[in-house]
């Protein structure tokens, strides 16, 4: 599971730089924050947020104090990553006060949650892209068990078949196709896992109309058949079902080990 972590800078007067693979959110508490990456400089001001992409390079600095949060890149979605870092710096408006005010909360307590913080981040996550995700990626999202082609998704964005299919790689780095199988295995994934469903039930409730189809795509994604993926999901459930069964009867054998000593 990501975990996401925060940490309250307050170095006055140092200039770093430096890159690291998750992604930063950066809440600047009382002087504005200096951060620059991509040949784009910003000085966050208080009552704004910035981001920062995963892997990119950056130099910061604030005379002040300032909260980051850092945000495995697995938790942000490559078709709302160009998004975000066009729209780097933003404004704490009215909707998202309330949710920063929480966040500020959560990172200031002496025992922190990490849970909580995953939960609001990805509240805060939704209204940072809301805005600006792509209305075909909407869609996909939305209608992945129907029958969708490539030229209802380009007519949503306006654009012809040809030009949207290379329009979306560029924004997303795959093709319509590639993302829609991903949604729909993503999608398998949770209903195998939870389910006693047959095969053919699952790949119909994705969007497959036979199982040869669905068995092929989900073996494209994960390496391995829909059947194997839920016994490996079973397995793993039962062995944590008998966890406390073990050790229970470990606890029992160290009783049993220590009364036979104490007898000798």
């Amino acid at each position: 599971m990501s975990v996401i972590s925060s940490f309250h800078y307050h170095v006055p007067g140092e200039i770093r730089t430096h890159a690291h693979p998750h992604a930063h959110i950066i809440i600047p508490l009382q002087d504005p924050f200096y951060i620059k990456f991509d040949n784009q400089e910003h000085n966050i001001a208080a009552g704004q947020l910035g981001f920062v992409p995963p892997g990119v390079t950056h130099t910061y600095g604030c005379s002040g104090r300032a909260l980051t949060l850092n945000i495995p890149a697995e938790m942000i979605k490559a078709s709302d990553l160009v998004f975000l870092t066009e729209n780097s710096l933003r404004d704490i408006d009215t909707r998202l006060a309330p949710l920063i005010a929480l966040i500020r909360q959560e990172t200031e307590e002496n025992i922190q949650n990490p849970d909580s913080l995953r939960y609001l981040f990805y509240y805060l996550y939704d209204k940072l892209v809301e805005q600006g995700r792509l209305s075909s990626l909407r869609y996909m999202e939305e209608h992945y068990a129907q029958e969708i082609t490539i030229r209802e998704l380009a007519a949503l964005e306006n654009y012809n078949v040809s030009y949207y299919t290379e329009w979306f790689k560029k924004n997303v780095g795959c093709l319509p196709s590639d993302y829609l199988r991903m949604i729909r295995i993503k999608k398998a994934k949770e209903i195998l896992a939870t389910t006693r469903y047959r095969i053919i039930d699952v790949a119909m409730q994705v969007g497959y109309y036979n199982s040869s189809s669905f068995t092929r795509a989900f073996r494209e994604v994960e390496g391995i058949t829909p059947g194997q993926y839920r016994k490996s999901i079973r397995k793993i459930q039962t062995s944590e079902a008998l966890l406390p069964v073990m050790g229970g009867k470990g606890e029992k054998s160290d009783e049993n080990r220590a009364a036979s000593d104490s007898a000798v």
